[in-house]
């Protein structure tokens, strides 16, 4: 391992006493070494998903919910009476994390949440009124959120594009799925 040209030599130091940094400086950020970072997929997958949301958090202004919440709702809104396994599966969130949403909706008024007749085990979930506006003023302002990503995409590369990811997720869930074997 080679020496930081930076960082003081310890056997310069006296012992017993602490090394110093005053003249230690930090690398310079435009010639960063990243190492195999550039080749994790992964964290430019974070990145575009960290700044897509933020730029549909933006859109939404107030009427912004918490990540995955705006989904659940939709769903919830076109499919009067879905169950809690079938926004699970529809959404790709577990159980946790859907009732936590759906709780929160239903303190909120926006969904209520009936027991199935045919099932007193599943309980199926309904828009309110206010949930129904609410999802209604969300999908207006995504309509720009939705046409920014397009245009950054570029149509020439939109299809590939979604395709590419969706083939990702199918092929990493396959892998998955085969390893738990």
């Amino acid at each position: 391992m080679m020496a930081d040209e930076n960082l003081p030599d310890p056997k310069d130091e006296t012992p017993g006493t602490a090394l110093s940094f005053e003249t230690a400086q930090a690398p310079d950020s435009a010639t960063l070494d990243h190492g195999i970072l550039h080749e994790f997929i992964g964290m430019y997958l974070r990145r575009a998903y960290e700044v897509a949301y933020e730029d549909f958090r933006a859109r939404l202004g107030g009427d912004a919910l918490h990540p995955g919440y705006f989904t659940i709702l939709t769903l919830i809104v076109r499919n009067p009476r879905i169950s809690q396994t079938q926004i699970g599966a529809a959404s790709a969130r577990d159980k946790s994390s859907v009732t936590k949403a759906l709780r929160w909706m239903e303190d909120e008024g926006f969904i209520t949440r009936l027991r199935s007749d045919a099932d007193r085990r599943i309980y199926l979930s309904t828009a309110t009124q206010a949930g129904i506006e609410l999802q209604a003023q969300m999908e207006a302002k995504a309509v720009g959120h939705l046409q920014a990503l397009y245009d950054a995409i570029g149509d020439d590369r939109y299809t590939a594009f979604v395709d590419t990811m969706k083939d990702l997720i199918s092929s990493l869930e396959t892998q998955a799925a085969n390893r738990e074997e």
